[in-house]
């Protein structure tokens, strides 16, 4: 027997890699394994495409059903399908959407939903009827879609360093940072896993230096949602470990655990409220009369008694001389005092904001103290000095303060998502109240809400008027409280038929998912239909 040279053995290690869960030996006819590999091929596409490119992530999945098609056995697959009742719910959430088109008027809105949605038909059905896979076959695809989801924050680091980022969304550079932020979580937990349950190698010890990147990029890009989702569900998986120990009588390490859960929540609750009095303290004790009315100038204040906002518990009308601002600040920066920062609001709105944070004066002394630094941050939109750096998970914190005070105190919310998306879900209720039974139908969830900002005089601007951004309420305008009542069946009886929301996995799979649903619409773009209907079909049925 002649010995295999070098290449000939990395090949040959290669081709084991996607060896299929029965061997391919050669009694294996050709058609199966041509068709096994292009199965892998499919799912390595998908993994690379959900963060990196939409363009091949459809391809992938028009790989996948065309050789699922091709592939034949139809009988065979038909009744694996109806055997798998988690794989038929899961379609069945699809198919509603179909029963959807019924009733909708507008129809050409309805095609692009369904079309956005295919992969919660494809991934179930083409899934549930194929082979299983090999465990080292799933690391494989795992490890390769953790790969292309740490490439794009190396990507979107790259632009940053390189001051090519003018708001910190952008660093997401192919999708939605929001859908990143879920990989992201996700691969952290499944590198987690890893470095838990193995002995300490040099392998655990680059996957703990990956997963303190992963991190590292969550907080730089401010990910609040994702920082919280991983918060708690480590709490969780605490909680677990704590009842699995007293279960055991372990009583000592379960309350020790628990005691580190205590810990967790009152620790995360301090530093919020922390946060929140370090950055609106009490406002200063000013008598407005007895300001000085004049700058060293000689010109006049524009003081507005009426205005009672503040940065940092100093008053923003307080000591304000807009001739001064203008002049001074003409001279300094090449964005005119009568433009828009690179963020999009009023450059004179973030310059009087900003200094107010410094507790200066707006007027040309106080415009003459600012630093390039402090120039730089203004003209990136960055309105309090305490976050002159465009990445700061702090400074995402006070934004959400700062929106929540601002609505309080009847503010514009055009521009702000956490109050905005108040104003969504209003709406939305609103909608599901008129509709409640089987809702809108799949085509006229958009036409409804335009139709109701309209009627209402929204104070919402036409840009700004997007659906309800949260995913039971999205159902629940198109579909009603049916549709809510099969889609948190949907979510909830496949992993408990298969005993799968058991395992660690698709447990964390599906946390990070159903936390989503709370504060996005996650299933209505293809990157999020995607990472759902891939993963949950992936842990329940390979």
């Amino acid at each position: 027997m002649n010995k295999l040279t070098p290449i000939q053995n990395k090949i040959l290690g290669l081709s084991k890699l996607f060896s299929t869960a029965e061997s391919l030996t050669d009694n294996t006819p050709l058609k199966t394994q041509i068709h096994r590999y292009i199965f892998l091929a499919g799912l390595v596409g998908v993994g690379v495409g959900m963060p990196l490119s939409n363009g091949l992530n459809s391809i992938a999945q028009a790989i996948l059903a065309i050789n699922w098609v091709i592939e034949e056995n139809y009988t065979q697959k038909y009744k694996s399908f109806i055997r798998n009742k988690p794989a038929v719910v899961l379609c069945s959430f699809y198919i509603m959407h179909l029963l959807g088109l019924l009733y909708t008027t507008n129809f050409n809105y309805g095609m692009e939903d369904i079309n956005k949605k295919l992969p919660l038909l494809l991934f179930p059905l083409v899934f549930s009827t194929s082979k299983p896979l090999l465990e080292k076959e799933k690391r494989t695809v795992i490890l390769i879609f953790m790969l292309a989801v740490t490439y794009a924050t190396l990507a979107g680091g790259y632009l940053l360093i390189n001051h090519e980022i003018v708001d910190i969304h952008d660093i997401s550079i192919y999708i939605a940072p929001v859908r990143l932020a879920m990989m992201m979580t996700l691969s952290i937990f499944l590198l987690g896993h890893y470095v838990v349950t193995n002995k300490l190698s040099f392998w655990s010890i680059i996957y703990t230096i990956w997963i303190c990147w992963l991190l590292f990029f969550l907080f730089v890009m401010q990910s609040l949602t994702a920082v919280v989702m991983v918060l708690i569900i480590c709490l969780a998986l605490l909680l677990y470990i704590a009842i699995k120990a007293i279960r055991i009588k372990k009583m000592l390490a379960g309350l020790s655990v628990i005691g580190l859960f205590a810990l967790g929540s009152i620790g995360s609750t301090g530093y919020i409220v922390y946060s929140y009095h370090h950055y609106f303290p009490n406002p200063d004790t000013v008598d407005f009369s007895k300001l000085d009315k004049q700058t060293i100038n000689g010109n006049n204040y524009d003081i507005d008694t009426q205005n009672i906002y503040t940065e940092n518990g100093h008053y923003v009308a307080e000591y304000v001389c807009l001739k001064e601002l203008k002049k001074e600040w003409n001279k300094r920066s090449k964005i005119p005092f009568d433009s828009n920062d690179l963020k999009g609001n009023a450059v004179q709105s973030t310059l009087i904001r900003y200094m107010t944070s410094m507790g200066l004066r707006k007027d040309s002394a106080g415009v003459s103290v600012l630093s390039p630094k402090d120039m730089n941050a203004i003209e990136m939109g960055i309105p309090n000095y305490h976050f002159n750096s465009l990445s700061s998970m702090n400074y995402r914190l006070y934004q959400v303060f700062w929106e929540v005070d601002n609505y309080q105190r009847g503010g514009d919310i055009n521009g702000h998502s956490v109050t905005m998306r108040l104003e969504y879900w209003r709406v939305a209720l609103t909608l599901i109240s008129r509709h409640p039974l089987i809702g809108v139908g799949t085509g006229n969830v958009r036409e409804a809400f335009d139709n109701y900002y309209d009627s209402t005089h929204s104070v919402l601007t036409k840009q700004w008027r997007l659906r309800a951004h949260e995913q039971y309420l999205e159902i629940g305008v198109g579909f009603g409280l049916v549709g809510i009542a099969w889609f948190i069946f949907s979510l909830l009886y496949p992993g408990i038929k298969t005993k799968k929301i058991f395992t660690y996995f698709y447990f964390i799979f599906w946390m990070i998912f159903m936390l989503s649903l709370f504060t996005e619409d996650t299933l209505e773009t293809e990157a999020g239909a995607t990472f759902y209907a891939f993963f949950n079909s992936f842990f329940l049925f390979l």
